[in-house]
């Protein structure tokens, strides 16, 4: 988007196209059904703790497939956490996704790999995308796995540029003053993480017998891989498809709607049996799993439309409306979802968006 000078206003474009009709929603029961859970160590906080505590465990889906969950707890609170899925075929196996970077989900992780995972011969550990919080852990895991750490070519770009270069920020994570020092630690491990292996859409590797083709799926990231294994009909969807509730998705350059909602339809039409997020629980009924994640995007399209037929003409005045309580520290990322389905709406001609710097808002209005 180009700027003539401090006052003057942008239009904004993006790909076109409409989401999906209305089903109804699942329930989270059908998505975690037939889980084993077994605690590996760590204990819950004490209220006067002033140390971070850790909580691990292992979730074992099945024959071929490990969830491995690190809580990392500072007096009430909790840091966000991701999945690092161990995909085994006898004694090979790889990491889909890495987690987090610090010193605390490292030495768990090295544990488990040095006491109960020690027969695993890792091969691979494949990023679905740049985000701190999936890869942060490659670099130190790679060394101590002596494993090959794979990406997008895309998103492997956008991982080793600073995060302050406009377009790399991770808006997953919330805007919280005592979780910045720790996201300071994984940004800059993410940068540092080297890549042995691209993998571009169609390419594969091998895990045993298994083989693991790269599913090339934008949307979330530029470059987001989901990775798909044929044998066991298990898709990692990353951050596309989460065990509960939505992705967020920014607007471009950050992301792109319309591009993660041709993602969703194309991760459908593989017609897995089983989604691996990179958050939460799995999830079995995945074709109504998509359908519920398109509903929601073409709701919060209608309720847009609706909003400024009503006279509101700015997206922060939108996002204050569709989220009224949403707590201080996300509310940067739910502007960035109002502006992804705003950009996407101007490709489709139905919004008119000029940007103003000096409000930092964007000016909306139906070209109808």
């Amino acid at each position: 988007m180009a700027r003539s000078n401090r006052k003057s206003r942008r239009r904004l474009s993006t790909a076109s196209g409409l989401a999906a009709r209305a089903r109804k929603s699942l329930t989270a029961a059908a998505q975690t059904a037939r889980q084993r859970v077994r605690p590996t160590d760590g204990a819950g906080p004490a209220p006067q703790d002033t140390e971070p505590t850790v909580q691990t465990s292992v979730r074992e889906i099945n024959d071929h497939l490990l969830q491995h969950v690190v809580v990392v707890r500072q007096f009430s609170k909790t840091f966000p956490t991701s999945n690092v899925w161990i995909l085994r075929d006898g004694n090979e196996a790889a990491l889909i996704d890495a987690g987090f970077g610090d010193d605390l989900c490292i030495e768990t992780r090295r544990k488990f790999f040095e006491g109960e995972g020690s027969n695993l011969n890792v091969g691979t550990i494949a990023f679905t995308h740049h985000h701190s919080d999936h890869t942060s852990g490659g670099r130190r895991l790679r060394e101590i796995l002596r494993a090959n750490t794979a990406i997008n070519p895309i998103d492997e770009a956008l991982l080793h540029t600073p995060s302050t270069t406009a377009g790399t920020q991770n808006d997953d994570l919330p805007d919280d003053r005592d979780l910045a020092e720790r996201a300071a630690q994984w940004r800059e491990e993410a940068l540092n993480t080297p890549i042995d292996v691209p993998l571009s859409d169609g390419d594969t590797f091998k895990v045993g017998g298994l083989t693991v083709r790269a599913v090339h799926t934008p949307g979330h990231t530029a470059g987001h891989n989901c990775y798909f294994v044929e044998e066991t009909m298990t898709l990692f969807t990353g951050d596309n498809v989460l065990g509960v509730g939505t992705s967020a998705i920014g607007p471009p350059p950050h992301g792109d709607m319309q591009a993660y909602l041709d993602s969703l339809v194309r991760m459908r039409e593989l017609q897995s049996k089983l989604f691996a997020p990179g958050h939460g629980p799995v999830v079995e009924a995945t074709d109504l799993k998509i359908q519920e994640l398109l509903d929601h995007r073409a709701t919060r399209d209608r309720q847009i439309i609706d909003l400024i037929d009503h006279g509101y003409t700015t997206d922060r005045q939108i996002r204050r409306s569709l989220y009224p309580e949403i707590q201080k520290g996300l509310r940067r990322a739910a502007g960035g979802q109002v502006r992804a389905h705003l950009a996407r709406m101007v490709g489709q001609g139905i919004v008119r968006v000029e940007e103003d710097p000096d409000a930092k808002v964007w000016k909306v209005e139906l070209t109808k």
